[in-house]
């Protein structure tokens, strides 16, 4: 015991700091993983390297869908058949939402800036795995255009699965799971509507 404090004092502040510890975990534990930590292991750290950091994969999400809704945007301009330009401007919304709810992530880490050391990489390595591929010029036929769209919804989704792995807590897998499946369901309209693209 501490010369200064009874007995009774001692006992209070050790249950004191023992409620504020217990606090302290129980909101990281809600909150979710640090942004500064790395993922769980799986296939994105195989990928990215033991480097990668959570907040560094929440902005490659980011990126994809912001270059994603723009893609459509293009594509639902472009496109000849009504239905196949109402399909494009709600995929461009869905993926508007899907980015917005990965900022609404990064929000919370706003502090914390890109890993400088590891972002460049990082980038490099997502475009090498096809993810950023370049689309297609503004002159490029529609058809090109689907093609690729597709192509980048199977992507998104193999990327969503692989960001699975990356964490732990069952919530935010099943979270990242329904983006995958939602990518795919995107691939399906796609398909449906440009039945002769392959």
């Amino acid at each position: 015991m501490i010369p200064f404090m009874s007995d009774n004092t001692a006992v209070y502040t050790v249950m004191a700091l023992a409620a504020a510890a217990a606090a302290l975990a129980a909101r990281q534990l809600l909150r979710g993983a640090p942004a500064d930590s790395a993922p769980a292991g799986g296939r994105a750290r195989e990928k990215f390297g033991p480097n990668v950091r959570l907040r560094d994969l929440y902005r490659l999400a980011v990126k994809l869908e912001e270059d994603g809704a723009a893609f459509y945007l293009r594509l639902a301009e472009k496109a000849r058949d009504p239905e196949a330009g109402k399909l494009c401007a709600r995929l461009a919304e869905a993926e508007t939402g899907h980015r917005a709810l990965f900022l609404a992530r990064l929000e919370r880490w706003r502090d914390l800036p890109p890993n400088r050391a590891e972002w460049p990489a990082l980038l490099a390595k997502a475009r090498a795995e096809g993810f950023f591929a370049d689309p297609p010029a503004d002159g490029a036929a529609e058809e090109e255009m689907a093609a690729y769209a597709i192509r980048q919804e199977r992507l998104s989704a193999d990327f969503y699965r692989m960001f699975e792995e990356a964490f732990p807590d069952a919530w935010k897998k099943e979270k990242l799971r329904d983006l995958a499946d939602q990518e795919l369901a995107h691939e399906s309209q796609l398909r449906a509507a440009y039945p002769g693209v392959k």
